[in-house]
């Protein structure tokens, strides 16, 4: 989905000075953009952002969450639903916690299983403070402050 300069946005300010993800060569910060389909954007920033390597299977590390969207990452409604200090999932590739396949059709970090789900095509998830599952992100960027 294409944003344009019609669409209406809500302040982002604090994640302005941030640059879309390229490498993960030193990262430290990460900001996440949301836009829910009712047309409101929303924004959630860790200070703290690591992605290990390979060999460990990439795990996430994230923490100190600001913004207008709740943590669903390092802090979400259930300890089950953590998905900070674990290895990245794909359908070849099962990494989580689960006791069957609980990644997404593309790959995300998943515990056993996850409130946070934006690489998807369409109806994306992001629900810190609920147990249920609500695809209703329409659209997200993911940007990362270097050094």
């Amino acid at each position: 989905m294409l944003m344009t300069l019609g669409t209406v946005l809500r302040p982002l300010a604090h994640c302005c000075s941030y640059r879309p993800m390229s490498s993960l060569n030193e990262l430290s910060q990460i900001c996440f953009q949301i836009k829910r389909d009712t047309g409101l954007w929303y924004s959630v920033e860790y200070s703290s952002f690591s992605v290990s390597p390979e060999a460990d299977k990439y795990r996430l590390s994230v923490s100190g969450c600001s913004g207008d969207e709740g943590d669903a990452l390092a802090t979400p409604a259930h300890p089950f639903l953590i998905v900070s200090g674990v290895r990245f999932s794909t359908p070849d590739q099962d990494n989580d916690n689960h006791p069957t396949q609980c990644a997404p059709t593309t790959g995300w970090w998943v515990n056993a299983c996850a409130r946070s789900i934006l690489n998807v095509d369409t109806n994306a998830i992001w629900n810190a403070d609920t147990t249920q599952l609500v695809w209703d992100v329409q659209f997200a960027r993911m940007m990362v402050k270097l050094g």
